[in-house]
């Protein structure tokens, strides 16, 4: 792993293990917003989660969150227009799929996975809960595939724009959300849980809320992918201080077994677009900054916007991040848990 300024380590329990002996792994900043703070990372020494150090509390941790955080001001999604998608939609994700041509039904599962990135097929009654789910921009394609959709926000912004695009929405957590035990087929949590104080309660609360057969579908940066390794502190998905605590294969399983759900399948995903944004952090930004928190500001007004990497880094960097997500060094954890 990246070699850490050296800094002090606070003892507190490991959220994971409850272990209080860690030991440094990289300092990193925000490189969103100018703040004064550096942020420690370390690693636990019993069980290896890598998580903030010292943890911040709730109140300091809605503080980390700008108004233009991206997930939470409506993003914008191309409508299904393409013939392609429309007959995947017809064949294969459309609540109906399963009473069409089983030829075709293959055919759209070979060819799918480029086509509706993120979509799963129809599962059971086809109803879904996006824990975290921002502005509600992939509730709103399940809805229009026929799915009933429900999703859990904690930020009013994004529940403002849910609500005006007709999503039910639970301003809240998954601790306080009104919802019934067995009560979802699908249960998508995409880069949640390095953001909560409590991934262990979040998924042992998510185990209640799904059906006998329900699945959750569970994406958090791979503190093992190579981007890391490669960037250190520029490392993109760090998102210092808003991601609490980045997980690897061997951790995100631990996580799992602690809430009693068994995981199905766990891959590591390319991530071409960290890895481009990582470049850019290191090239415009640099490794580390400034403590003035004037020069600081500089830096991150001037470059922390849309990454314009070379031409020869953005040819080369998708062969290699497909080798990397090949041997499980890819940037993010994909996992499909189950009761």
């Amino acid at each position: 792993m990246v070699s850490p300024a050296e800094a002090p380590v606070r003892a507190e329990a490991c959220a994971l293990c409850g272990g209080e002996s860690s030991h440094p792994v990289v300092t990193a900043y925000d490189r969103m917003v100018a703040r004064p703070a550096d942020y420690a990372y370390v690693q636990c020494d019993t069980c290896a989660l890598v998580r903030l150090n010292p943890m911040p509390s709730p109140g300091e941790i809605a503080m980390f969150y700008p108004d233009h955080y991206r997930p939470h001001v409506g993003e914008a999604r191309r409508d299904d227009r393409k013939l392609i998608n429309r007959l995947a939609i017809r064949y294969l994700y459309g609540v109906d799929s399963r009473s069409r041509s089983p030829l075709l039904r293959r055919l759209f599962r070979a060819i799918s996975g480029r086509v509706m990135a993120a979509i799963r097929e129809p599962l059971g009654d086809n109803r879904v809960l996006d824990v975290g789910c921002g502005s509600g921009s992939l509730l709103a394609r399940y809805r229009a595939l026929g799915w009933t959709v429900r999703g859990i926000e904690m930020d009013p912004r994004a529940c403002a724009v849910c609500r005006e695009r007709g999503i039910d929405v639970h301003h809240g957590t998954v601790f306080d959300a009104p919802f019934a035990e067995g009560e979802f087929d699908l249960i998508i949590l995409h880069h949640v849980i390095e953001h909560v104080l409590d991934p262990v309660g979040v998924l042992r609360r998510v185990r209640e809320l799904l059906g006998p057969a329900g699945l959750a579908d569970v994406q958090t940066p791979n503190i093992e992918g190579a981007g890391f390794a490669w960037y250190g502190s520029c490392w993109y998905a760090l998102d210092a201080p808003r991601h609490l605590m980045l997980f690897s294969p061997r951790t995100l399983r631990a996580l799992s077994r602690r809430a009693g759900l068994d995981v199905r399948s766990l891959k590591t995903a390319v991530g071409t677009a960290i890895l481009r944004q990582s470049h850019h952090y290191a090239k415009a930004q640099g490794r580390t900054l400034p403590p003035d928190l004037a020069a600081r500001a500089a830096i991150v007004a001037t470059a922390g916007g849309v990454p314009r990497s070379d031409r020869f880094y953005r040819t080369l960097v998708g062969p290699v991040a497909r080798v990397a997500a090949a041997v499980g060094r890819g940037e993010v954890l994909e996992a499909e848990l189950a009761r």
